[in-house]
């Protein structure tokens, strides 16, 4: 969501994919209704462009929620997504799509196999090192374009390792003083 957020904010337009249909949480993020979304799309109910959803926060994004929850919808969204995405391409600069856990699922996969790059994302302290070595063997095999790791929810306190980005922000806090405009 974040990368999304960013990349909205700097003018582009964005569209954010909720394709975790087990367990979506884009829409509460956003505060957009959920009645309708990606589950829908691929039951073959509505178009895809007729259920987006905006905000007036941010007016370069639109987020296509996942839509009621579905197994049966998750089970085929690889090849509607597919032709989505390929649709979205021409509207957008960036299209993010947002899976559920690479692991134990099989949708991630047929996500990972159709879109431009994947970014893994792990979080300190939960995520095991063997889970990210097998997700990276797995869209290895998929011949995946992994663009990155992203590690979540580092705190200072939890290891020494990350004392020093601390100690410099203190440090360039008390030298660097803002210029008033």
């Amino acid at each position: 969501m974040h990368l999304a957020l960013a990349h909205s904010l700097q003018k582009r337009r964005t569209l954010l994919i909720d394709a975790d249909l087990r367990r979506p949480g884009i829409h509460a993020y956003f505060g957009v209704p959920n009645d309708r979304g990606v589950s829908t799309v691929v039951g073959g109910e509505i178009g895809w462009r007729e259920v987006l959803q905006k905000t007036e926060a941010f007016p370069d994004l639109d987020i296509l929620p996942a839509g009621p929850v579905s197994r049966r919808a998750a089970d085929r969204l690889g090849t509607v997504l597919e032709k989505l995405l390929t649709e979205a391409e021409t509207d957008y600069d960036l299209v993010i799509t947002d899976s559920p856990p690479l692991l134990g699922f099989a949708e991630p996969l047929q996500m990972a196999a159709v879109v431009d790059g994947v970014v893994v994302v792990t979080l300190a302290a939960q995520t095991s090192r063997a889970a990210v070595a097998s997700v990276l063997s797995s869209l290895k095999r998929l011949k995946t374009n992994v663009i990155g790791v992203a590690l979540n929810e580092v705190h200072e306190d939890m290891s020494d390792r990350y004392y020093y980005y601390g100690y410099y922000g203190k440090y360039y806090s008390r030298y660097y003083k803002p210029t008033k405009k």
